[in-house]
């Protein structure tokens, strides 16, 4: 599990992420996160000045997807990260827990808020900050794969109104389509369960 840890950075954040997922073969996860950083760059023309710090929370957001599917459980025992029962149901939703520890490790990312919006990206949580909304929001308006263009343009069109209606939109067809999920996670029902009780 070292070979994740064992990264020395340049002090050219841009460019050190950039060979980091290059040194695992991970071109299309860096492709993906550029992607994201100018999704993020969209939300700040549309609504103004983004949270500081979401810059780098979008380019650390997937930094846990080099680690192997066949290693993350391993990998999470080793680095002390909490495993529920449901995530072992499906691993690789632990990449948001991981790519929090290679930020913090690896790229010395302490600010709180920054490690909070890269652990929480993927499933958000009740009462989430600004900038766990806006990387949240970028990784989803991203997101190119086959089955996803209808749901991309409806949180884009819905984003067009705030970013809160916006992740509610997103949350509410995770909520809908809860029975054919692989993982409904407990925090995706949290924030939920927050966001209609205060929009709808």
């Amino acid at each position: 599990m070292e070979k994740y840890l064992n990264f020395k950075t340049t002090g050219d954040f841009k460019k050190d992420i950039e060979s980091y997922f290059l040194m695992h073969d991970k071109l299309d996860k860096y492709e993906h996160t550029l992607d994201v950083v100018r999704e993020l760059h969209n939300i700040e023309k549309q609504f103004g000045p983004i949270e500081q710090g979401s810059e780098i929370a979008c380019y650390c957001h997937d930094l846990g997807r080099v680690v192997d599917n066949d290693e993350i459980i391993e990998f999470c025992m080793e680095n002390n990260i909490e495993i529920t029962d449901e995530e072992k149901q499906m691993p690789s939703i632990l990449h948001q827990k991981i790519s929090s520890i290679i930020a913090e490790t690896v790229f010395k990312i302490r600010d709180e808020n920054i490690l909070n919006a890269i652990r929480y990206h993927a499933t958000s949580r009740r009462q989430p900050s600004n900038m766990e909304i806006e990387v949240l929001l970028a990784d989803k308006l991203s997101w190119k794969e086959e089955g996803y263009e209808k749901l991309v343009n409806e949180i884009r069109e819905t984003l067009k109104y705030s970013r809160e209606k916006a992740i509610l939109h997103y949350l509410t067809d995770l909520e809908l389509n809860k029975e054919t999920l692989p993982l409904y996670h407990k925090d995706s029902r949290e924030a939920y369960e927050y966001f209609s009780q205060k929009f709808l």
